[in-house]
């Protein structure tokens, strides 16, 4: 159902006092608590402190997880835009890379980065090092003191050979030494990160020791578009989370583990305790992750073996008890850092909060006694409205964010400001409601999320596309008054594009009668082709469900035709700086309008490209229809008929009836006969199809084609493609 519009009825102002003196005369007032009120304060305190720290919980963990997000957005930004900058996809030989400053430059605001980097398809590299505050890494290095930046460069020369040498750096970027070149035994070639990097997304290692610092850490890397072949990488301490974790702890007693599903730490608030020392098969000592079992902590292992027993799963808060002494502890999820199964144990003591509640009970005590009866009437009354006044806007403004516009309440208060801010609340909502009747939800959803002002501009990305439109709209046009029209549309459109959203599609615009949708932008879909699929099915199932109702009442019918196709489109926005219209541009746009207009001659519903078929096929029945070239296409298209959702598939609400399934792969027996000029056993076939399906145009079509082939025997350069010179 379409939204009522949000815009707000004008309202007289009433009579208000401003916030400071609102406050001023409640204050004034002296509030008072009785002594029964004390009493039950004091019965409900230590319930109350259980709450608090289960809040306090909740909120240590909501910054922690800020800080994972703060720790590693900056960095997978980094990574996705260093390989687009000038040069960076240029080798260079020695030092003077030309992103040298740059690449230092970002060292010195983020300290948590190790290292940054660019290796090279024929095993050249280029690496920048901050060892600031590294000593360990330092003194393997052997770098000079002062030394701020480590600059390694791995050159190959005409004969292949590799040559490595190490450049040190002061904090004003000045040469403190230099090593000498030697065999480069270092091959970025070989290095995971290099091999998993592709263009266009960046990826990540899981959580490792690194062995210059044994400080725990993660690499991200992705491949820099270019003849070079050049692979951009970054490596990650954790170093500032484990500081976070001291610093976040709740209470005395308290404390903040960080582990994977397998129990190997990812942060705790020593940071020094994350990795150990373990003895490899030759003798040596390399540093690995520790695990929660090696930190000696029963609390923290008491947590672990808890998680464990809930099947490794989160949790919320609960009680144990470790050594006579009661804690309260939770784990969730950590998902900031991208990694596999990674968890948060959040532990309090419950005495800490215990005695906080019984300080707050002899400190209600004694307020008490200093206060006035007369005044908790209207310090109740006082609080307890403008806090339902606040609450109100505070959901309000919830719902807002969220794009929920359907609300067309005006809260107003007798406070000045919470007024005002009221009012400008729902001016908010209607000029943001207006704005989403325009433009794409999702689209607009992207924007607000991002805070960043859209500008012209595109990107290449594979999408899913499909094209609608009805049959015969001409002539209905004209045999209906445009009033008439106007409202049969709209309630077509309401249903198409219902179906079309609520399967994540974009709808770009309405062009007449017809409807142009995309998936898998402005956010992305996973199974973007099988979401169009869906929806074409629906959409056309909704129109058919129209139809019959209006042919009761005499209604207009509006026969639906789609076409869908997906490949590679530069989607972004186009028009001008002040008037935008984010939409798809390409070849692959132009072939789903024609495989929809194709429709019309093989009197199908939804026709759609190889390319679709292939990639939805597993849970979607397709037939084939025919081999085209459409008007302005050059190679021949396979193209085929989307019949229903298989009968296994999740989408049971559009599934093929299954003797479908039998009549689909006796078509495809019958289609290959016929392309391999079979003619006299194709046309026994397409004869027996037809027959089981009286009503099937394309049965019916094939009959006389194949008679037609029979009668006039092409030659040997016949082809089973149709050439089409009109849209």
């Amino acid at each position: 159902m379409a939204q009522e519009t949000a815009t707000p009825t004008p309202r007289t102002r009433r009579s208000v006092v401003r916030l400071r003196t609102a406050i001023i005369l409640f204050f004034s007032v002296i509030l008072a608590i009785t002594e029964a009120a004390t009493w039950l304060y004091y019965r409900q305190s230590i319930e109350s402190a259980r709450h608090e720290a289960a809040r306090h919980i909740l909120a240590a963990g909501d910054k922690i997880t800020l800080s994972a997000r703060l720790l590693t957005k900056p960095l997978s930004t980094l990574c996705d835009a260093a390989p687009t900058l000038p040069d960076a996809g240029v080798e260079t030989r020695g030092f003077e890379h030309p992103l040298r400053d740059y690449l230092l430059a970002f060292l010195d605001s983020h300290p948590e980065t190790y290292s940054l980097y660019f290796g090279y398809a024929d095993g050249g590299y280029h690496q920048a090092v901050l060892l600031a505050n590294r000593p360990q890494a330092a003194r393997g290095l052997g770098a000079p003191r002062q030394t701020r930046y480590a600059l390694r460069s791995i050159s190959v020369d005409a004969r292949g050979v590799r040559m490595e040498r190490w450049r040190f750096l002061d904090r004003d970027r000045r040469t403190l030494g230099e090593t000498t070149a030697r065999p480069a035994t270092y091959d970025p070639r070989r290095r995971p990160w290099f091999t998993a990097a592709v263009p266009g997304t960046s990826v990540k290692t899981d959580l490792y020791p690194f062995s210059s610092t044994g400080a725990l850490g993660i690499t991200m890397a992705r491949r820099v578009p270019g003849p070079a072949g050049a692979v951009f990488g970054l490596d990650l301490t954790l170093t500032n989370l484990s500081d976070f974790l001291r610093a976040a702890r709740i209470g005395a007693s308290g404390s903040l583990v960080l582990f994977n599903t397998d129990g190997q730490l990812i942060a705790y608030s020593d940071e020094a305790r994350l990795t150990r020392m373990a003895t490899t098969r030759g003798g040596g000592t390399v540093a690995v992750r520790s695990e929660v079992q090696d930190l000696h902590d029963p609390v923290a292992q008491a947590a672990y073996a808890l998680f464990t027993k809930n099947g490794r799963a989160a949790f919320e808060t609960q009680r144990m008890t470790v050594d006579g002494t009661a804690y309260l502890v939770s784990v969730r999820p950590m998902r900031e850092l991208n990694s596999r199964g990674d968890y948060m144990a959040i532990i309090a003591g419950e005495k800490d909060f215990m005695t906080t509640a019984e300080r707050m009970r002899t400190q209600g005590v004694l307020f008490a006694l200093g206060l006035l009866a007369l005044g908790v009437p209207l310090l109740l009354f006082v609080s307890a409205n403008l806090a339902r006044t606040l609450g109100r806007l505070t959901e309000e403004a919830e719902r807002i964010s969220r794009l929920e516009m359907d609300s067309s309440q005006t809260i107003i208060s007798h406070i000045d400001e919470v007024d005002r801010l009221g009012e400008a609340v729902s001016h908010m909502r209607a000029a943001l409601f207006s704005a989403c009747r325009y433009l794409p939800l999702s689209l607009v959803r992207q924007v607000a999320c991002s805070g960043k002002i859209p500008c012209l501009g595109g990107e290449r990305r594979d999408i899913t596309l499909l094209f609608t439109d009805v049959q015969n709209f001409t002539s209905l046009s004209d045999d209906m008054p445009p009033e008439d029209l106007m409202a049969a549309m709209s309630e077509y459109f309401e249903i198409v594009g219902q179906a079309i959203l609520k399967s994540e599609g974009t709808i770009d615009k309405f062009i007449g009668d017809s409807v142009m949708a995309f998936w898998n932008a402005p956010l992305a879909t996973e199974n973007h082709v099988e979401n169009a699929c869906l929806a074409a099915l629906r959409l056309s199932q909704a129109s058919q469900e129209l139809n019959a109702r209006r042919k009761e009442s005499g209604g207009p019918v509006m026969l639906t035709r789609v076409g869908i196709h997906t490949g590679t489109a530069i989607v972004g926005n186009v028009g001008a700086s002040d008037r935008m219209n984010y939409t798809a541009l390409g070849p692959v746009v132009n072939l789903a309008s024609r495989l929809e207009g194709l429709n019309k001659y093989y009197a199908t519903r939804i026709l759609v490209s190889h390319d679709v078929r292939d990639k939805a096929r597993r849970n979607f029945l397709f037939r084939s229809v025919d081999v085209v070239v459409p008007k302005g296409v050059r190679e021949p298209l396979p193209i085929f008929e989307l019949v229903g959702a298989m009968p296994q598939s999740p989408y049971a609400d559009v599934a093929a009836p299954r003797a479908m399934l039998g009549f689909c792969s006796r078509w495809e027996r019958a289609m290959a006969l016929y392309r391999t000029v079979q003619w006299e056993k194709a046309l026994e076939e397409f004869s027996a199809l037809r027959a089981a399906a009286p009503e099937d145009f394309v049965a019916a079509m094939y009959v006389q084609r194949v008679r037609r082939l029979l009668a006039n025997k092409p030659g040997k350069d016949w082809k089973a493609v149709q050439k089409f010179m009109h849209k």
